[in-house]
């Protein structure tokens, strides 16, 4: 149908438009985070690239329900507001049918969103956090500067090295402190110094067992608390210690880069609650998109974005509710049967109210004047 076609390209356009602002501030200010991350030696700048696309899928499974949000009020609104759907009205396109027109462009994006949450999303999540793994198992040489000193993981290695070949497998006047590590209380754990100097070192990979070792000659290894009397020091010609662990024994654990799968076949509460999480991103698009049909209607008088906050407002309220509810099932205050779907049911039932207000009101108003018709009459 003609009509239907020019609604959807007018929400296709809208949609996509907002969903490519969006991403762009969202993609923008996480890449600085990870450059700042970089800057500071805790990642390869290598890895940004790959890193970003693959969050990418996790960004657009959140942007594109509001893009659609969004996207329909900002489009409804301009044909409000130019008449368009007054004159549709008076041809006797219903809100009904306006419904059925948005249906298929919502279930386009609701697919789409649920590809992304329920498959694609997860992949990249673990592809990621491997690439964090690896990064925590590496990064204290492989993002060494000559002549600076190196902060390692939670602040408990300092590494220096004068000067580094380019692959930064060969290194001059190494000096390497590995001391207290920070606890959750915000304190100290206490346990034994080393500090381990030497004249030149070589980083290796064990091809093997994938573990990396650092091979240190003639240096001096002190260790122990100073003051104590186990105090040690040792002088050695060749000193060889490990690095990592192989890097195939990287674990993945985090609940975002779990397959979907793994989600159905647990029974432990936090992973029901991030199953019940990824299955309403494509559900939340249906109900949204039936919240945003009534509330884009505006006078041309009042202008297209009078109910932009509003409306903005109750998308928020939408959200934090579904986040606020993933935690109660996780803290089991509510139970898996109950989980996130009291919220949609609840917009759901908000955004049939909404349609059904006009019908509501005109049901009213005949009802007045009936009694007022009934009244006049029985007066005569």
């Amino acid at each position: 149908m003609i009509i239907g076609t020019y609604l959807s390209r007018q929400l296709f356009g809208s949609t996509i438009a907002i969903t490519f602002i969006l991403s762009l501030i969202l993609v923008s200010g996480r890449f600085i985070k990870y450059l700042a991350d970089a800057a500071a030696g805790r990642l390869l700048g290598e890895v940004l690239l790959t890193i970003m696309v693959y969050r990418l899928p996790g960004f657009l499974e959140l942007i594109l329900p509001l893009g659609l949000f969004l996207g329909i009020l900002l489009a409804y609104g301009q044909l409000y507001m130019s008449y368009e759907m007054t004159v549709l009205s008076a041809c006797g396109i219903s809100q009904a049918q306006l419904v059925r027109f948005t249906a298929l462009p919502t279930l386009c994006l609701a697919l789409m969103v649920g590809v992304l949450s329920i498959y694609v999303s997860p992949l990249g999540n673990r592809a990621v956090e491997t690439i964090f793994a690896e990064q925590d198992l590496r990064s204290e040489f492989e993002t060494l500067a000559p002549g600076r000193f190196h902060t390692g993981g939670q602040a408990s290695s300092v590494i220096y090295a004068e000067r580094l070949s380019d692959d930064k497998t060969r290194m001059k006047k190494l000096f390497i402190y590995k001391g207290e590590k920070p606890t959750k209380k915000g304190g100290w754990e206490r346990h034994n110094q080393v500090v381990v100097v030497a004249e030149s070192g070589l980083r290796r990979l064990d091809e093997s067992t994938g573990i990396q070792y650092l091979d240190l000659f003639n240096g001096h290894r002190y260790e122990g608390v100073p003051g104590q009397a186990d105090y040690q020091v040792v002088s050695y010609e060749r000193y060889s210690y490990k690095l990592s662990e192989p890097i195939s024994a990287v674990k993945v654990s985090k609940l975002k880069a779990l397959s979907t799968n793994e989600l159905i076949e647990s029974s432990d509460l936090k992973m029901q609650a991030e199953l019940q999480w990824r299955l309403s991103l494509p559900l939340m698009v249906f109900v949204i998109a039936l919240l945003a049909i009534p509330l884009s209607k505006v006078s041309p008088r009042q202008g297209r974005y009078n109910k932009l906050f509003p409306s903005i407002m109750i998308y928020l309220a939408y959200v934090s509710l579904l986040i606020s509810s993933q935690e109660w099932i996780e803290s089991g205050k509510i139970s898996v049967m109950v989980g996130l779907w009291w919220v949609h049911g609840v917009f759901f039932a908000i955004a049939l109210a909404l349609l059904s207000w006009p019908r509501i009101k005109i049901y009213w108003r005949f009802r007045k004047l009936a009694a007022v018709a009934k009244s006049s009459s029985m007066k005569v």
